[in-house]
């Protein structure tokens, strides 16, 4: 069968299009959003699954949904920025350029051990990098453009405000001139 055929069916294009909007999104994510039967879901996105259209990805404790034109690197960021927490910290790491450890602690207002536990998946998922200064840890964004690509592409599906800060910055300023390489210094 041909992917349009697949989507004749009303209900299935439906899921089909809010996946392709919202990438990465889950289940129940899906279900609420479109008020349908858990069940009735379950069955058109095993469907849509088992034809190729979508694919699924487990990432941690949820199963994510993507459609098939995204590369891997561009489903880890979309991954992580579909988590409150990880998108929070990976855009403060943003719009500071650089953040300290400390920094983040008092910003974020977390635990020492779920911050560390955050910033490690962060790094761990090529989003974040961590650099060594003395006794310090300083964290950058590993590949800006990818992040920011990601949330204007997606800012819809993103409701939080913080999201249209850091993007609105983004157009006015370009940061610090996105691709800039400077070195890593103490602030």
């Amino acid at each position: 069968m041909f992917k349009k055929e697949i989507l004749e069916n009303e209900r299935r294009s439906e899921i089909y299009r809010f996946i392709e909007e919202n990438p990465g999104v889950h289940l129940r994510h899906i279900q609420r959003e479109l008020d349908l039967p858990l069940s009735s879901l379950e069955y058109h996105v095993n469907y849509l699954v088992r034809k190729g259209v979508i694919f699924r990805e487990k990432d941690r404790s949820y199963t994510r949904y993507y459609v098939r034109q995204l590369d891997s690197e561009d489903r880890k960021v979309l991954s992580s920025l579909r988590q409150r927490k990880l998108r929070e910290i990976a855009l403060k790491v943003l719009l500071y350029g650089k953040a300290k450890y400390h920094d983040l602690l008092t910003d974020l207002r977390l635990p020492s051990s779920t911050l560390s536990y955050y910033l490690k998946f962060l790094v761990k998922r090529n989003i974040l990098e961590k650099h060594r200064i003395g006794r310090k840890s300083i964290y950058t964004v590993k590949d800006e453009n990818r992040i920011i690509k990601a949330l204007m592409a997606y800012r819809s599906s993103f409701t939080d405000k913080m999201v249209d800060k850091v993007l609105a910055l983004w157009m006015e300023t370009g940061f610090r001139q996105l691709g800039e390489d400077k070195p890593i210094k103490e602030r």
